[in-house]
């Protein structure tokens, strides 16, 4: 996809963005967070595809004082021109903290889109990834380790006694 701009042929990429905001102005109200990224993003003529927030948590080292920090991840589409355009609105923005451009394939972006939109980025069941294997799926091996195991303790009792 192009658009034409005084004579010149712009190209329209696809890109992801990470946005490191101030926890303490967007922790408790998302929705000034997608403002915020949503202005970053059509000021420079782009448009946003999906956003949402990833999460609010701790860093691994203090960025300007701030210790926490909401993670925010966009995608958008927008001309190739405009990342330095956001990189120059970010550097004078107090509530990014950091952030991470990504430039991705429409059909990479496309999967990606979905999977913000879908179940891909739901947190799983904690019991489903700590359930146990049945009997009937345990492979020939785990069975006989696991008879070795359980008749050790019995011999080394029957000769304590």
């Amino acid at each position: 996809m192009c658009r034409i701009d005084r004579g010149r042929v712009l190209a329209i990429n696809h890109y992801e963005g990470m946005f490191i905001l101030d926890s303490g102005r967007f922790g408790a109200n998302p929705e000034a967070a997608a403002a915020e990224v949503t202005g970053i993003v059509e000021k420079v003529g782009g448009s946003l595809v999906a956003h949402r927030p990833w999460q609010d948590s701790k860093l691994a080292y203090p960025i300007n004082g701030h210790r926490k920090g909401l993670y925010y991840l966009a995608f958008f589409t927008a001309e190739s021109r405009a990342v330095n355009e956001i990189n120059g609105i970010v550097k004078l923005n107090d509530n990014v903290l950091r952030h991470l451009i990504l430039s991705h394939d429409k059909g990479l972006f496309d999967q990606m889109v979905e999977m913000v939109g879908g179940e891909a980025f739901r947190t799983t069941d904690p019991d489903a990834v700590t359930a146990k294997p049945a009997e009937s799926e345990k492979p020939a091996d785990a069975e006989a380790a696991s008879k070795e195991v359980s008749e050790a303790p019995a011999a080394e009792t029957a000769a304590a006694e």
